[in-house]
């Protein structure tokens, strides 16, 4: 009995060494979406490095497209705000926010601009506050 715990212990600690390996790099014949999905599947697996570097990564290939960069960046908001990396959270949803108040606005779905202000509000509200002074901004 001892002898099995010991090899299931020493299969788990294997298994999360492989499992730790951050993603290096993205074959460039993946479409946003596909880098998307990836991203949403690291971050299953709580690999936040790996998602972000996805969701970075469609923001630099296909970003010049606003509603694939809007996508891109709001996954990146969620991986910041899954961290308590609540300030680049914050400025992230913040930013498509803004997107959305520009000429771009009409021509995105309208999901993640309401998605951005649920996000916002799962900030913790000291924590929002705080941002929000040292930002110059005030709450709606």
């Amino acid at each position: 009995m001892k002898k099995i715990i010991t090899i299931t212990a020493l299969f788990a600690i294997a298994l999360s060494f492989f499992s730790c390996k951050t993603l290096k790099e993205i074959p460039e014949d993946k479409t946003s979406a596909q880098i998307i999905q990836m991203g949403q599947n690291y971050v299953g697996n709580s690999d936040y490095k790996s998602a972000e570097f996805c969701y970075n990564t469609v923001v630099d290939r296909y970003g010049s497209d606003p509603a694939i960069y809007v996508e891109a960046k709001y996954e990146l908001g969620r991986v910041y705000l899954a961290q308590h990396k609540y300030e680049k959270a914050y400025n992230t949803f913040t930013e498509i926010l803004e997107i959305y108040d520009s000429s771009y606005g009409l021509m995105l779905p309208g999901a993640y601009k309401k998605l951005c202000n649920i996000s916002i509000s799962q900030i913790p509200e000291v924590r929002l506050q705080e941002i929000q002074a040292k930002n110059g901004t005030v709450s709606e």
